[in-house]
């Protein structure tokens, strides 16, 4: 896994550095810093499916750098000035740089997608799963932008429609490009249930983080400030007091996991054990501030 990261890195690289825009960007600490857990995902995955290193590093990549230009576009709608530690791109090179710099690396994501030493069937395969992913996750972020907090009864139902779209289809797309690699097409709605349930999970930890002021790389919450759909927030604005909210919204961020699991257990050992060992302690919620113990992620 090292090994491959560090090719992964090398490829990513290499993508910058052959656009002569983007080379100017190819030593930014902003795209170097996070956890990779979307290259372990792929990594891992297209190990357990069998698929060549080399046309996993081509779904790595493309992953990779879609999740950038989201990131990108992310927190220049939000106007947060740090990510992961470092300045964020709009506030480095001012707002329409990063506008075009977002948009770039979707297109350097198609090229990936293109240049791969794959059959033009998979190709086009991938080509339909990146526009269905983008059009998906920008769906989720007009409908974060619009969300309404005021209908307490279908409030976790918007939420994970909410966040199901915005977070969820990139997070499934390796996956979903994988399978097609190995003709596994049968298993893209399963895997696709089971990380949009996860990427729910963990938008669920990324709101605890922002409630807590524990997010890495952030200086303020910045839900709060840009009046987005935080799910603790929400709830204690229904007049739930912290503790009930923090086990309320703990047993469905348990629930979401315990349905994942069941599902990932249909799939091959070797798929469903590489999910186990690589998301589900990605997504695992923070200690509850009126205990020591940590809250779980499912049994």
């Amino acid at each position: 896994m090292t090994s491959a990261l560090s090719r992964l890195e090398w490829r990513l690289k290499a993508c910058f550095c052959s656009n002569t825009i983007l080379a100017d960007f190819s030593d930014d600490d902003y795209f170097w810093s996070g956890q990779n857990i979307r290259g372990r995902i792929c990594l891992g995955l297209g190990a357990a499916y069998g698929v060549s290193e080399d046309v996993i590093l081509d779904v790595a990549a493309l992953t990779q750098l879609l999740h950038d230009a989201s990131l990108i576009h992310d927190d220049l709608i939000d106007e947060d000035s740090q990510r992961r530690g470092c300045p964020a791109i709009w506030k480095k090179y001012g707002k329409s740089k990063a506008l075009l710099i977002g948009d770039l690396l979707i297109a350097k994501a198609y090229e990936v997608a293109s240049d791969s030493k794959v059959t033009d069937k998979i190709k086009v395969a991938w080509t339909s799963e990146i526009s269905s992913a983008v059009s998906t996750a920008i769906s989720g972020a007009v409908q974060e932008l619009e969300f309404d907090t005021t209908e307490t009864a279908v409030i976790l139902d918007e939420y994970f429609a909410m966040a199901s779209r915005k977070t969820g289809a990139l997070f499934a797309l390796p996956a979903n490009c994988i399978t097609h690699v190995v003709d596994q097409t049968d298993h893209i709605d399963l895997l696709s249930e089971i990380f949009l349930n996860l990427a729910v999970a963990y938008q669920i930890k990324d709101d605890q983080s922002d409630f807590l002021g524990t997010k890495s790389g952030r200086m303020y919450s910045s839900d709060l400030k840009n009046a987005r759909p935080n799910l603790y927030h929400i709830l204690i604005n229904f007049h739930m007091s912290t503790n009930e909210s923090f086990s309320f919204i703990n047993d469905y961020h348990k629930s979401l996991v315990e349905d994942s699991i069941e599902l990932a257990e249909s799939l091959p050992d070797q798929v469903c054990d590489t999910l186990k060992e690589l998301l589900f302690p990605f997504i695992e919620l923070q200690r509850s501030p009126s205990s020591n113990r940590l809250m779980p992620v499912g049994s």
